[in-house]
């Protein structure tokens, strides 16, 4: 039975920060890009400050707008690396297939003619005891036939968890999601298929195919597949390597650029 595991880190970055800095673990925290190089936003937040509706990606100013008592510290990208490895080295014990997806998210592919729905949720909750208790961090834990499935199951219930998506539940529990939170559904799609009337993962599925290609061309046949649950992208082994498409570099300026001359300097 083919068996795809998303492992997910609960806010990953903050929870960093908080197994390494004891003092700040039951404070509304965030991790931030520093404002004096104009990266003053939210990367990622702790349990406690989204319950006062602190959200990733808004500025500094909005967040403690929202929560006075906010910490925020800088992102230690060493540590949040070191951890990463820490928690590829506990995934591969389960599985030469394994995929990052980020520091924070991988696909673990433990298919076995043995294996059947009970078994792939024992070991997914395996796995996140054993973060858990190794690292001193939380992970959620899709389980699913194929990898959009899976990263769905993790996004389903946070923290801590392990969600199994299967042929049988997942128009009950995926179809009713906004279809923002479709895997490769980023802001542009979503607002395309807003104005096509489509909210949700449900309406996208029951869409007409022919009419997703006509507005977003193959793309849209793809996501049409994935709302449908129909998805078979192989998880790629761990020494996989991508192959480089392009190149790019890129800075972020230190004071607003306010004409073109100064743009061209």
């Amino acid at each position: 039975m083919r068996t795809i595991l998303h492992v997910d880190a609960n806010s990953f970055y903050a929870s960093c920060e908080c197994l390494y800095r004891p003092s700040i673990r039951e404070k509304p925290v965030a991790v931030c890009g520093d404002p004096e190089a104009r990266h003053g936003i939210v990367l990622t937040k702790n349990q406690h400050a989204k319950k006062y509706g602190v959200q990733t990606g808004e500025a500094i100013w909005q967040a403690k707008q929202k929560c006075p008592s906010l910490v925020v510290v800088p992102p230690d990208y060493p540590l949040y690396l070191h951890m990463s490895r820490q928690m590829h080295e506990i995934l591969g014990q389960y599985s030469d297939k394994v995929e990052s997806f980020g520091l924070d998210e991988s696909w673990v592919e433990i298919s076995a003619d043995d294996m059947d729905v009970r078994k792939g949720q024992l070991v997914a909750d395996e796995i996140r005891h054993r973060i858990h208790r190794t690292l001193g961090i939380t992970v959620s834990v899709g389980v699913a036939d194929n990898k959009v499935m899976a990263k769905l199951g993790s996004d389903y219930k946070k923290p801590d968890a392990t969600t199994h998506i299967t042929r049988e539940n997942f128009r009950e529990k995926i179809w009713p999601l906004p279809v923002s939170e479709l895997l490769y559904v980023g802001r542009a799609t979503t607002r395309k298929l807003v104005g096509m009337n489509i909210h949700t993962i449900g309406e996208l599925a029951q869409c007409d195919p022919e009419l997703l290609r006509r507005w977003l061309g193959v793309n849209g046949l793809m996501l049409w597949r994935f709302a449908n649950g129909d998805d078979h992208a192989p998880v790629m082994p761990r020494d996989f390597v991508a192959p480089i498409k392009s190149i790019g570099h890129g800075t972020t300026c230190v004071c607003d650029l306010d004409s073109e001359y100064a743009v061209w300097r």
